[in-house]
């Protein structure tokens, strides 16, 4: 008897920390999108240029195995003009490389959401060959300087890849 009631409380201890951690963890979150400091800001404006470079891999399923490719990505977006809570990206150049391949944007299509802190593009490359589609979630990092990371799904002749990466953007 005496051996469950100390299971007892052991489950009980265990409950009540994790409990307590959730709600720590919880509270924090918020910190996260806070915002930018007073005396040091530095956010994406209209007509500005805005270079991302990214690392990260592309994993393709063929045969119930998964392909994996290095992925690297250089891309220098032109922003329009800010509408309310929203960027569009004019224009978008740069190149994309998987595995050994290398192919240049042709074609660009994107939106900055502010409130969000998102990029969203769909690329075209080398006359519509590959098409990309991107998720990009950027932090301030201070001055300039972003940490960006986000997903994507990359659409080919040989069919679809899912890409996931990381890296940094600057402002100019």
């Amino acid at each position: 008897m005496e051996v469950v009631k100390m299971r007892n409380i052991e489950k009980f201890k265990k409950t009540l920390l994790m409990s307590l951690l959730a709600i720590v963890v919880l509270a924090m979150l918020p910190l996260n999108i806070v915002g930018e400091p007073d005396g040091e800001v530095s956010s994406m404006s209209s007509n500005s240029k805005v270079s991302i470079h990214v690392n990260g891999v592309t994993v393709r399923k063929i045969d119930e195995k998964n392909e994996r490719m290095r992925l690297t990505m250089d891309l220098t977006l032109e922003l329009g003009v800010k509408r309310k809570n929203l960027i569009p990206v004019k224009s978008v150049t740069g190149t994309i490389k998987i595995g050994e391949n290398s192919y240049s944007v042709d074609k660009a299509e994107g939106v900055i959401l502010l409130e969000r802190n998102v990029i969203l593009l769909r690329l075209s490359c080398d006359g519509r060959s590959i098409t990309l589609a991107l998720h990009i979630k950027y932090f301030w990092m201070g001055g300039g300087l972003y940490a960006v990371r986000g997903t994507g799904a990359l659409n080919d002749e040989a069919g679809r890849m899912l890409t996931i990466f990381r890296g940094t953007a600057r402002l100019s």
